[in-house]
């Protein structure tokens, strides 16, 4: 339970202001005091840019992640100056994060109603635990931020029975970036047929939508690359970029950390390399390795499905929200790459479980425990504290993989019977309505 004092106007103003003020005083460094290097927003731009003269997307082999829909999406940060297209992107991704936490307070506070005038403490202690993470993707103007508010809007707007608008933003999310197609499998999985129908044709849609400016038959050659690209790439046949990528120690995704573990490096690998505190686990052949790595993952989506079985129960259904934020951090596990900037997905997982920590009903023992883990691993042992060697040989033990697990597996075991609840379909739809 929160003390009473986080509730008082005065302490939720000087809280506002002091969030205003931090917000304002990180984008004035980002945008005009910190030293120019180039990073992502700047590939980025060189990506829009591109897309508006009509040149070869892919003439590049920093283009093959993204579709030409990306590349459009991109030319809005190529039509204004590197400043104004970092200061309006940081300002959108700033706003996105705000409305991922509001959105999320409107669909747990009916199952966490003492909490119904929480949602500013319990924004802060979920960004807070995201720290890190959002730090790194703000440095480039916060997209991946961005790309989580787009899929909370949807995810509130069907939980508030209105389907069409919630799958025109899964569609733009999933041209965006592909792994929320994993959305679809949830929708086929959650028994919502329309949804998948609409999510569908709302993807298409987007994915076209280019070929208003590119041209019909430039448009097809650039989809044709990247689909024989990301078909070759998940079938194995990998572009020389994308698995050195894949064999960065920034990459937390599960295939990547369970092959760290199960597998010993030769001492000429890349991986092995940029490690300067490299240790060895286990020595299985790559090939049992990776069959022991497509198993584990295998078992993580039964667990999901498992947990998820119950069929959605239409607008105001209290798991939904909680569900969605498990299939976010199932995203982050399942995706090729996943850098340190793609974890503000963890977002919406941390504010659940926030929540949950503040109700009446708490968290288990054994959660607590798992929770104190996950801070001293993603909040405590930061880069400022363990220097620039030390985190990146900290780096090399998956710590934000491990974090990952252990927010999944909280999260996945906090469903309450659905008699406990106050639910039912009339009562909820005029609650959502």
């Amino acid at each position: 339970m929160l003390p009473d004092f986080v509730y008082r106007p005065k302490f939720q103003r000087l809280l506002t202001a002091l969030c205003i003020a931090a917000v304002t005083g990180y984008g004035i460094v980002l945008v005009y005091l910190r030293a120019h290097r180039v990073r992502d927003f700047d590939v980025h731009r060189t990506i829009g840019s591109w897309f508006l003269s009509g040149q070869n997307l892919y003439g590049s082999a920093v283009s093959y992640p993204y579709m030409p829909t990306r590349a459009m999406y991109f030319s809005l940060l190529a039509l204004v100056d590197r400043g104004v297209g970092l200061a309006l992107r940081y300002a959108t991704a700033i706003f996105c994060l705000w409305l991922t936490c509001l959105l999320f307070h409107r669909m747990i506070r009916d199952r966490f109603t003492e909490l119904a005038h929480a949602n500013l403490i319990l924004a802060l202690i979920a960004i807070m635990l995201a720290g890190q993470f959002l730090l790194y993707d703000l440095d480039d103007g916060g997209p991946h931020t961005i790309l989580m508010g787009m899929l909370v809007g949807a995810v509130y707007a069907v939980w508030k029975g209105r389907e069409k608008l919630g799958a025109v933003w899964f569609g733009l999310a999933i041209a965006l970036k592909v792994t929320p197609g994993l959305f679809l499998l949830f929708f086929i999985w959650k028994r919502q047929w329309q949804l998948v129908i609409y999510t569908a044709v709302a993807t298409a849609c987007w994915i076209i939508l280019p070929l208003i400016w590119m041209g019909p038959a430039s448009w097809w050659s650039h989809q044709q690359t990247w689909t024989q690209v990301a078909a070759g790439s998940a079938l194995g046949y990998k572009t020389p970029l994308a698995q050195s990528n894949e064999d960065n120690i920034r990459n937390s995704g599960i295939q990547a950390a369970l092959m760290r573990y199960l597998v010993t490096l030769s001492p000429d690998h890349p991986l092995r390399q940029n490690d300067p505190g490299y240790v060895a686990f286990l020595d299985l052949p790559p090939t049992l390795a990776r069959i022991l790595a497509s198993s584990a993952i295998l078992l993580l989506l039964i667990g999901f499905g498992w947990h998820t079985r119950r069929p959605y129960e239409g607008p105001g259904d209290p798991d939904w929200p909680r569900e969605c934020s498990g299939l976010l951090i199932l995203m982050l596990f399942l995706s090729p790459l996943t850098w340190i900037q793609h974890l503000p997905w963890l977002v919406p997982a941390l504010y659940w479980i926030a929540a949950k920590a503040c109700s009446r009903d708490g968290l288990s023992h054994l959660s607590k425990v798992a929770m104190g883990l996950y801070v001293v691993l993603t909040v405590i042992l930061n880069y400022e504290v363990l220097g620039k060697q030390n985190f990146a040989v900290f780096l090399s033990f998956k710590p934000f993989t491990i974090g990952m697990l252990l927010i999944f597996t909280i999260l996945m075991i906090q469903r309450k019977s659905t008699a406990s609840l106050p639910h039912s379909p009339a009562s909820t739809t005029i609650y959502a309505k």
